[in-house]
């Protein structure tokens, strides 16, 4: 194992222990067991099952018609498949999921990785504005309520909105002249080591391949809807547990529309905990969970880590039982992936 591999399992280590620690600090372990114990978990499984299922799916037609450049007709089932294996993954070992996908999908589809991979950052590009504008939405709805919570939130928007800003900009850059883009980052990569300077290289010519379907309306449309249709996937599946923790329902005291909106900020939130290179989030999600609906919402601490702690749990499974399904049925080998993902 490389140094650097031991490196990012020793920081994944620490910053799961560091979250779980302040996640489970002063919580009441007794309390929180016995609602564990005592929760009706249909409500979660139903609420977990629509963000794996109805999310990879989307996510999988969506995928689709980002590679349409590259292939039409992609087969639904292997951009599903792939998509459902590439999550297991990524919450086993952090990101390792996006380097198996384009390896996964190209060996089924005869396409190139490379133009796959390239469709994957178009993807988290996408996945990024797309948070930031529904960040945006829940600070507006919020505003007082977490300026009250989180004071520095103010200086955080702005340089959120200061680099999605500068990323708009050189995407726009790079789609009306993809060319002088490329003399840019070559300008650049020239300073790196000849191996390195030849992948950057090769990995930016194929980005500009994965932006062309953007240049096509019909196509960005399409993406943009299925994008819009993500989030509520997410956010369904963030509401529905609720009903378990009979937290920010109706039974609750908050009507179903409140309780979405209730729902949006606590799923923004947690995107943020997805940018921790923790397995799974792990510790980061629970930590956020906990500090959102207590400070937010005035739940009490074992009620709000209840609910992170069977969401959490129930969505890595469910995604685990897929990605092994999937694993089986495809005959694939973990050393062969590897192998081609290092490659």
């Amino acid at each position: 194992m490389s140094r650097g591999k031991k490196l990012n399992i020793i920081i994944s280590t620490l910053l799961l222990a560091l979250f779980m620690y302040l996640a489970f600090r002063n919580v009441n372990l007794s309390e929180l067991a016995a609602i564990l114990k005592n929760t009706n978990y249909l409500y979660v499984f139903i609420g977990m099952s629509i963000g794996v299922l109805a999310g990879t799916a989307l996510r999988a037609k969506r995928w689709g018609i980002l590679l349409e450049p590259v292939k039409k007709d992609i087969s639904f089932k292997n951009l599903f498949a792939t998509t459902i294996i590439g999550y297991m993954l990524n919450n086993l070992f952090p990101r390792s999921g996006e380097v198996v996908r384009p390896y996964i999908l190209g060996k089924h589809e005869n396409i190139s990785r490379a133009s796959a991979f390239a469709t994957i950052i178009v993807e988290r590009i996408i996945d990024t504005v797309m948070f930031l504008l529904m960040f945006g939405v829940a600070l507006i709805y919020f505003k007082d309520r977490i300026t009250n919570a989180i004071p520095q939130i103010g200086s955080a928007v702005i340089i959120l909105s200061a680099a999605i800003f500068l990323m708009l900009v050189w995407i726009l850059f790079m789609l009306i002249k993809p060319e002088i883009s490329l003399s840019i980052v070559k300008f650049f990569t020239k300073f790196l080591p000849a191996k390195l300077h030849e992948k950057v290289d090769n990995i930016f010519v194929s980005l500009l391949t994965g932006f062309e379907v953007l240049k096509k309306p019909s196509l960005f449309f399409r993406i943009a809807v299925y994008s819009f249709l993500i989030w509520i996937s997410y956010l369904v599946s963030t509401y529905i547990p609720f009903y378990s923790f009979n937290i920010l329902t109706a039974g609750g005291g908050t009507d179903v529309l409140h309780g979405l909106w209730d729902a949006n900020l606590l799923l923004v939130l947690i995107n943020v905990a997805m940018f921790i290179p923790s397995p799974a989030a792990t510790g980061p999600y629970h930590y956020i969970c906990k500090v959102t609906l207590v400070n937010m919402f005035a739940v009490s601490e074992a009620s709000a880590l209840g609910y992170g702690t069977a969401t959490h749990a129930m969505g890595f499974l469910l995604y685990l039982v897929l990605g092994i399904y999937y694993f089986i049925k495809y005959n694939y080998k973990l050393s062969d992936i590897k192998q081609q993902a290092a490659s």
